[in-house]
C-alpha cells in the first residue's frame, strides 16, 4: 500500500524546508502566522491534510500572485526533495484537485525522493 511510504513528518518538513528557502526564516514566520490564523491550525498540518485548503490559505495573503508563489514554491520543493518526473505544473494541481488518492501518491513520491536526496527524516 501506497500510504506505508508517506511520513506526514518528511511531508511537513519538505514543505518548511521550501518556505525557508523562498521566503527566508524571518519571511516564512510571518507567512506561517497569516496562515496559522486564516488555517486555525499550524499551516503544515493544514498542507497535510488537506492541500487545497493550504493554497487558499496562500491565495488569501497573496490574491492573483498565488499562482506564481505556488510555481516558485513547487519549483523548490522539486529541486531540494529531488523529485523526478513531475513539473511544477502538475505539483501544483496535485495540491489543488482535492483527489484524496493522489494526494497520498504525490506524498509518497515526495517522501521517497526527500529520502533518496539525503533529506532527514523527522
Amino acid at each position: 500500500m501506497v500510504e506505508e511510504y508517506v511520513s506526514p513528518d518528511l511531508v511537513k518538513s519538505a514543505f518548511r524546508g521550501a518556505m525557508r528557502s523562498v521566503f527566508g526564516e524571518n519571511g516564512s514566520r510571518i507567512l506561517e502566522l497569516h496562515l496559522r490564523r486564516f488555517l486555525g491550525k499550524d499551516p503544515y498540518k493544514a498542507l497535510y491534510e488537506d492541500p487545497r485548503l493550504f493554497c487558499d490559505g496562500l491565495r488569501s495573503f497573496f490574491g492573483p500572485g498565488a499562482k506564481g508563489l505556488l510555481t516558485v514554491l513547487a519549483k523548490t520543493l522539486i529541486r531540494e526533495s529531488g523529485v523526478q518526473g513531475l513539473t511544477p505544473d502538475q505539483v501544483i494541481e496535485l495540491l489543488e484537485n482535492g483527489d484524496q488518492e493522489l494526494k497520498i501518491h504525490f506524498f509518497a513520491i515526495l517522501c521517497s525522493s526527500h529520502r533518496r536526496a539525503g533529506g532527514a527524516e523527522t
